[in-house]
């Protein structure tokens, strides 16, 4: 099993799960996008790993992926609404993500991972890049995968 068929399966995940969304060039640092990009966008960042003990003769590692969801905020008239609708619009966002990542058979690669957990679902960020407003939220999952050393 490659480590990079899970993270093929994730992108193609994303990529079905927000056909009209934009993928982030840079999800590591999101001031660094274009604004173009940054108005409806994901991203998937690949953080740490630990490895684990699940049977005698396997190698797992559990590694965290973290998918970033962004939205332009643009008031033209009251503030409160445009926010409470980017806010909503990315809670929705956040919670498709969910219920698309629950488990292994979800992401495509069902014979490849040991085990997939939520490990931290974010609030709504805010950040400002270019004079233009932005909100954001992540959510991040672990995924374990076991090779055999024998």
């Amino acid at each position: 099993m490659s480590i990079s068929t899970v993270y093929d399966a994730l992108v193609n995940k994303a990529d079905t799960l927000f056909p009209s969304k934009n993928r982030l060039h840079n999800p590591y640092e999101l001031s660094d996008n274009p604004e173009l990009i940054m108005k409806d966008s994901w991203g998937l960042k690949v953080s740490s790993a630990n490895q684990t003990v699940i049977e005698y003769c396997n190698l797992s590692v559990t590694r965290l992926y973290t998918f970033t969801l962004v939205r332009q905020f643009a008031s033209v008239g009251n503030k409160e609404i445009a926010f409470d609708t980017v806010t909503k619009n990315l809670l929705e966002d956040q919670q498709t993500l969910l219920n698309n990542l629950y488990s292994p058979s979800e992401i495509g690669v069902p014979n490849d991972i040991d085990q997939i957990e939520i490990d931290n679902i974010s609030g709504i960020e805010f950040m400002q890049a270019d004079q233009k407003k932005y909100l954001f939220c992540e959510l991040t999952i672990n995924i374990t995968l076991s090779d055999a050393i024998i």
